[in-house]
């Protein structure tokens, strides 16, 4: 059996369920398998986001070679009466390909290298993740309010829309753009397809010509990969903090702020600022667009601490961004 690489589309014949039953059999094969939906998809080289919503969901078919996979280590019934039973049509190889590629060609704009065409790879490159033809942006619940920034940002720069979802339970929101154009532009811009650590997602170089596109790439990845946090309570200090376990993201992190006249400390995972001066400055060039990092900046400001984001939840949900926040210097 030849699988493929995450990311990669599977040229394979697909097998059209009838109604409900695409959705019984992944369910029927995750209680066989005792696995989670992380350990399943892993197992048959898949993303988790195409086995649990995809497939399940019935958004999207399944590849005949995967399904006939599927039943062969985790079967739950006679493979053949199922296949013939529940599915509906074997559709050609290419079709759910050929399908997707004309329902979803939405012709995007494309932009000039800017501040906020970095501050949006930024972005992505914190808190996103690419599939065949969508883009997808998690955060916190409480962070939708830069959900709704980014959205606006995007169909500025490229002239699409998002959709956003929120899942209540896990207290996330999700932003979704579905474009085949957007994905093959930020694919050619650094951005990957699939796990952004194995496969070396990193920021283009144009970005690192100029400052301004600097400030940008900075805040995209201070508002989804980073946050501004109490330091010592006894001298009052606050420091700026980059957690990725990715080394290029890493990187590039540790270059732009160098590049931007910062004096960046760093361990195996975090990069900070904690110059205090270099603090203000930050915030001076850089800026934020989510309200986590605005109120908690401006609570340092007035009162020389920072409480933990829970206590300033009602503060944080409160303010709305229409541009950058950008403090002046202290």
């Amino acid at each position: 059996m030849i699988m493929r690489r995450q990311g990669e589309c599977i040229i394979d014949k697909r097998l059209k369920f009838k109604k409900g039953l695409q959705k019984r059999f992944v369910k029927e094969i995750k209680n066989k398998s005792r696995l989670t939906w992380r350990a399943l998809a892993e197992d048959i080289n898949i993303s988790e986001r195409t086995l649990r919503i995809d497939w399940q969901k019935e958004r999207t078919t399944i590849p005949y070679r995967i399904a006939e996979l599927l039943m062969n280590r985790y079967p739950f019934g006679n493979k053949e009466e199922i296949f013939s039973q529940w599915v509906k049509q074997i559709l050609p190889e290419n079709w759910g390909q050929l399908l997707a590629g004309e329902s979803n060609k939405k012709k995007i704009r494309i932009p000039q290298k800017s501040e906020e065409l970095a501050e949006i790879l930024g972005a992505i490159l914190g808190d996103g993740h690419l599939e065949r033809k969508t883009l997808y942006i998690t955060g916190n619940l409480f962070e939708r309010e830069h959900h709704i920034y980014l959205t606006k940002r995007i169909e500025n720069l490229f002239g699409v829309s998002s959709k956003m979802s929120s899942i209540l339970d896990r207290h996330t929101n999700i932003l979704k753009v579905h474009s085949t154009e957007l994905i093959r532009f930020l694919v050619g811009n650094g951005m990957v397809l699939g796990d952004k650590i194995k496969n070396k997602a990193s920021l283009p170089d144009w970005i690192f010509n100029e400052k301004k596109p600097m400030f940008g790439a900075l805040r995209g990845l201070f508002d989804t990969d980073g946050g501004i946090y109490y330091k010592q309570k006894r001298y009052k200090r606050a420091i700026i903090e980059f957690q990725t376990h990715s080394e290029y993201i890493r990187k590039d992190i540790i270059k732009l702020l160098k590049e931007c006249g910062f004096t960046p400390s760093k361990s195996s995972k975090n990069i900070r600022i904690q110059n205090q001066e270099e603090i203000y400055k930050f915030f001076n060039l850089v800026g934020s667009a989510n309200p986590k990092n605005i109120v908690r900046y401006q609570y340092f400001i007035n009162k020389k601490e920072i409480p933990l984001k829970d206590k300033l939840i009602k503060d944080i949900v409160q303010i709305k961004v229409n541009e950058p926040f950008k403090a002046a210097l202290v």
